[in-house]
């Protein structure tokens, strides 16, 4: 394909996600000319929404946080002075288990209360939430002055000395897993890892004993910092950035695929699926890792093929989306847990729970009055659904099935519900929809064998080309991949500088 006049911008985005969006947004408050090339018909990536039959889907099961001082969303606002659309929620969440109905609540002594009551062991369970809550505290006051993280320079390196002298107390927890951690204060209720596996899962996609404490306590204890939701789905948080870069003069182009990226010189050379060619002298990536060596050639193309061998096993998605009348109890939260016995595993899906998101009673931009949208997701393997081959659609209507029968038996309301639209998504739909390779969703697993440092950095090896996203530091969620936008808006700015260091101001 003949590609069109080249067009030249100071810096191109690749992909739309939260952290595209985030460094695209920052930069083009700071007066640079900024592109953002996406592939999907609208932006957001997979904290984005989608219309099907007249109702509004978001992209998974989905939570909000990240408002909270010092939290990335709450700096995102401060420093382009927006408002992104939201609503606060309480409680957080509830969790289904056996013939537990355990709610996170937001405050704090309250959900310690909570969990003593269903685990027990009482002394323990209020030494081991104390912990993680100061823990985390820690982690996103750090995470919030050390944008320069994982240090890649020596100044850098003394800059994060500088700045966390007190803060030193948190780092053998980088060696204690989360159920380390717990075993060691005296908490022996096995309900209480089976607890915390699954609220891992959604969070850290790794379970207890494989995930550092100093990750698994802002995991675990998420929703004890502010939960919101977003009227209309969060295409609407998306939308409000989408409009403030188009505002400041830059560009988003959905519905066009970047096909390769390939240095010549001091300069990028993007060339899309429409048959453009694009110049800059900076590209900022927040494709997968994974996707990275296609879209590549030569020694980048080999760079990113090893990054992407060290992190093979990464978890896909099945999801459900439904629409349902309304006779859920008035004081049902939005998000809930369920959890599955021995009994009830689904082949094909490796999760010990299904998550639910529900649209807000009040959402009529979303649903109609009385009725509700809900969206279902549980963890499995990609690698699965991709050799299925001739069985693909009749092993996706069965776990369909087997979900919807367990959310009648367990999720309150649920088996009154007349069901008025339910479909689903396996990886290979994901692979599709959001371009994401053999469908790997949520980043890359939190693992005990991974060091602190050793992750995919934001910079790479190559003058100019950056990384953002879930597979690089921090990782998973709106926030984390919010904060990478941070982090790499920095790096960049960095170089237009030619300082040592350019911090966010507050």
């Amino acid at each position: 394909m003949k590609s069109s006049t080249n067009k030249t911008f100071d810096l191109i985005v690749v992909g739309a996600g939260m952290g595209g969006l985030t460094a695209a947004s920052l930069l083009a408050n700071d007066g640079y000319s900024v592109l953002v090339l996406e592939a999907a018909h609208v932006p957001g990536g997979c904290s984005s929404s989608y219309k099907r039959k007249g109702y509004i889907f978001e992209s998974g099961a989905t939570t909000l946080i990240g408002f909270d001082e010092n939290q990335p969303l709450r700096v995102l606002e401060d420093h382009l002075g927006i408002t992104l659309p939201k609503e606060k929620i309480e409680p957080s969440m509830t969790i289904h288990m056996d013939d537990k109905k355990i709610v996170r609540w937001l405050d704090r002594e309250k959900w310690i209360s909570e969990s003593k009551k269903h685990f027990g062991e009482e002394s323990e369970q209020d030494k081991f939430w104390r912990l993680a809550f100061d823990i985390s505290d820690v982690v996103w006051r750090v995470s919030r002055k050390n944008n320069f993280f994982p240090p890649r320079a020596l100044n850098e390196v003394l800059h994060l000395l500088k700045n966390d002298l007190r803060d030193l107390w948190v780092l053998p927890y980088t060696l204690k897993s989360v159920r380390d951690a717990a075993l060691d204060i005296g908490i022996s209720n096995p309900d209480f890892f089976r607890f915390l596996d699954e609220q891992l899962m959604i969070s850290a996609q790794s379970i207890s004993n494989d995930t550092p404490f100093l990750f698994g306590a802002p995991a675990i204890t998420y929703t004890n910092y502010t939960n919101y939701y977003v009227k209309g789905g969060l295409i609407k948080m998306v939308e409000t950035l989408q409009d403030f870069i188009e505002k400041k003069g830059s560009k988003i182009h959905t519905k066009e695929k970047v096909l390769s990226i390939e240095q010549t010189g001091t300069n990028f050379q993007v060339r899309t699926s429409k048959g453009k060619s694009y110049t800059a002298k900076r590209v900022i990536s927040n494709l997968p890792v994974w996707n990275m060596s296609e879209v590549t050639t030569g020694e980048i193309s080999d760079y990113f093929q090893k990054e992407s061998d060290k992190y093979q096993k990464a978890w896909g998605a099945f999801t459900l989306g439904i629409v349902t009348d309304d006779p859920y109890p008035a004081e049902m939260s939005i998000h809930h847990q369920v959890h599955l016995n021995e009994d009830e595993s689904i082949q094909g899906l490796e999760s010990g729970s299904v998550f639910v998101s529900f649209s807000d009673r009040d959402d009529t931009l979303r649903a109609p009055a009385g009725e509700r949208v809900l969206n279902v997701s549980a963890h499995t393997d990609p690698s699965f659904w991709f050799n299925l081959n001739g069985d693909y659609e009749t092993t996706k209507k069965h776990v369909q099935n087997r979900v919807v029968e367990i959310l009648k038996q367990k999720l309150p309301g649920f088996s009154k519900a007349e069901l008025k639209l339910v479909f689903s998504a396996s990886p290979v739909t994901w692979q599709n929809w959001v371009y994401r390779k053999k469908g790997r969703v949520g980043g890359i697993p939190q693992s005990m064998m991974r060091s602190l440092i050793d992750w995919t950095p934001a910079q790479t090896p190559f003058s100019g080309l950056y990384l953002c996203g879930d597979t690089v530091f921090p990782g998973q969620g709106i926030p984390g991949v919010t904060l990478s936008g941070y982090n790499v808006y920095l790096r960049v700015k960095k170089t237009f500088n030619n300082r040592k260091f350019f911090e966010l101001p507050g």
